[in-house]
């Protein structure tokens, strides 16, 4: 089965509309919305570029896997998190109304001062979340990210154990896995595979000498051995590039032919096994 390739927009090209005229010709099956125009992210695009957006879609036959908002890139206490319920509202009425099933969040930036209580915040503000999404046919995905409340093996399993009954689910982002200092990441999707229900693909250099983010194949995720695994999952979960190395337009095509040699032959086998 052909794997369901996509891409985060602001990876191409930082107008929406311009980025997914740009991956028309890449053989996706779908872009992720983050960013919509320089500075600006999703849900904050004007009726003009929703028409210029939904024009573009049309034209190259792609459809919107995910929107990205970036709730909760901040802490429980920080001055912009009165604003993130606001913006959670508005993502889902997009989400609703363009018939997009995920939307994704972070999962609350994490304090030094951070205590029990804190986590029992976090909990609350996600869980709540995951049932308002659910409740209109969209499923709830929380990133994982150093530095937030999933970042590590440990956290993720708490957090994925509180709140999969309320319908979070993750965003799997092996890159990120690997930054919060994970050591297997086929280990951990397959712990997790049955909760992943949106994925990111880029890669990391752990030389702290080094870019912290590169193509992919060329740092230490291993995706030469996960994605075969990944692709062997019966659920054809959505796989979008993030390549977060400029510069974005060359490095995200180039990601993107990196990964037809992972797609299955006219003769039904796969190139990397």
């Amino acid at each position: 089965m052909k794997p369901k390739w996509g891409i985060v927009t602001d990876e191409v090209l930082p107008q929406a509309a311009d980025a997914v005229a740009r991956v028309a010709g890449w053989n996706l099956a779908g872009v992720e919305i983050r960013g919509v125009a320089p500075g600006r992210r999703i849900p904050d695009i004007d009726p003009d570029e929703v028409r210029a957006l939904q024009d573009a879609l049309a034209r190259a036959s792609l459809s919107v896997t995910a929107l990205s908002p970036g709730t909760w890139k901040c802490s429980l206490d920080a001055p912009v998190a009165s604003l993130q319920a606001a913006r959670f509202q508005r993502t889902l009425d997009l989400a609703e109304a363009w018939g997009v099933t995920r939307v994704i969040t972070f999962g609350v930036k994490r304090k030094e001062s951070d205590t029990a209580a804190d986590y029992d915040r976090v909990c609350a503000l996600l869980g709540q979340m995951s049932l308002e999404a659910g409740r209109r046919g969209i499923t709830l995905c929380v990133e994982n990210e150093k530095g937030w409340w999933a970042d590590t093996d440990e956290a993720i399993d708490r957090l994925l154990t509180d709140l999969a009954p309320a319908g979070l689910r993750l965003n799997w982002d092996a890159a990120n896995y690997a930054d919060a200092g994970g050591t297997d990441p086929v280990a951990a999707y397959r712990r997790w595979q049955n909760q992943i229900a949106n994925i990111h693909l880029k890669d990391v250099c752990l030389d702290p000498g080094g870019h912290r983010w590169c193509l992919l194949g060329q740092g230490d995720v291993g995706w030469e051995t996960l994605l075969p695994v990944m692709l062997a999952s019966p659920a054809r979960t959505p796989m979008s590039i993030e390549t977060h190395c400029a510069p974005l337009p060359d490095n995200s095509l180039l990601n993107r032919k990196w990964l037809q040699t992972f797609e299955i032959t006219p003769q039904g086998g796969n190139r990397h096994g």
